[in-house]
């Protein structure tokens, strides 16, 4: 059995295995390499259309009954349709709606019990979540301090004693700016996010 292959319980989970594969499709997209973009796109066709429901919904070279057409997508498709994987696998991973009839809904099974000691570990994940965005390579010495700052102002949002609707509409625009970020800078806020239970 592939040890890179298991069955998704948690977020966490879900993040483990998905979260390579934007990234793998991020540099596939930089390069601009036309065969690379294939390899990839049909990787990544292979391996979630199955899961994903309608992955080709909106793409270049795609019929519903019969899959994508690679022979008749050319460069400036295969890039088109990358962007869309990337976006719907990152709404997966960052836990946005999944359709019923998704079988990746179906396995994820999360049971947060909230109590007092939730608070603590927020606390402690906006502390690492902040050592995390130091300690990635990719980005230059503003753009970390932008992302701290960013983090800061979570962990002020989370603070305050306002309504979960008020909280949400200070969130988005930051999760607005951190999906530009990157896998790895996305993720790491998402997940902080995703703890504050604002009902996403």
């Amino acid at each position: 059995m592939n040890d890179n292959l298991h069955p998704i319980k948690s977020n966490d989970d879900l993040v483990k295995v998905i979260g390579p594969d934007i990234k793998i499709i991020e540099e596939a997209i930089e390069s601009g390499d036309e065969e690379k973009m294939k390899t990839v796109h049909i990787k990544m066709d292979g391996k979630y259309s199955t899961y994903v429901p309608n992955l080709g919904k909106s793409m270049y070279g795609y019929s519903a009954t019969d899959g994508f057409a690679y022979e008749y997508i050319g460069k400036e498709g295969l890039l088109h349709n990358l962007r869309i994987i990337k976006g719907r696998l990152e709404g997966y991973v960052y836990n946005f709606q999944v359709t019923q009839n998704s079988k990746l809904n179906q396995a994820i099974n999360v049971n947060v019990p909230v109590t007092n000691s939730n608070d603590i570990n927020i606390s402690l994940s906006f502390k690492d979540a902040r050592q995390q965005i130091e300690e990635m390579p990719g980005l230059n010495e503003s753009e970390t301090e932008e992302l701290k700052t960013k983090i800061d102002e979570l962990e002020k949002i989370n603070s305050e004693k306002i309504s979960k609707k008020k909280k949400w509409e200070k969130v988005k625009p930051i999760i607005s700016f951190v999906l530009d970020k990157g896998a790895d800078v996305a993720i790491t806020i998402m997940g902080l996010i995703l703890q504050m239970k604002l009902g996403i």
